[in-house]
């Protein structure tokens, strides 16, 4: 399974998410946030292993209201284990 540390992702995808990521990861703050500083995404998927959220979710994160966030934050058990699954069950590519 092909793996992308945002590192080392493409730099317009590192452009969209790094700012915002490391505002988030970087700043204190109230906000809820599922962010265990475990970034990395995962190519199959979308999905960022450590949190289960996307690039689009990360990066729009701390622009959200809290409404906006409350359907990810559900979804987000569902979609780890789901990654976990997958990984287990995929051969390594």
């Amino acid at each position: 399974m092909m793996m992308i540390a945002l590192s080392m992702a493409a730099p317009i995808l590192a452009a969209r998410a790094l700012p915002s990521l490391m505002a988030e990861i970087d700043r204190p703050s109230s906000i809820e946030t599922p962010c265990n500083k475990v970034c990395v995404i995962d190519a199959a998927s979308g999905l960022c292993i450590g949190c289960g959220r996307t690039l689009a979710e990360i990066g729009g994160w701390v622009s959200m209201t809290a409404d906006e966030r409350r359907p990810i934050m559900d979804e987000l058990p569902a979609r780890r284990a789901a990654l976990l699954a997958h990984r287990t069950t995929s051969p390594e590519e």
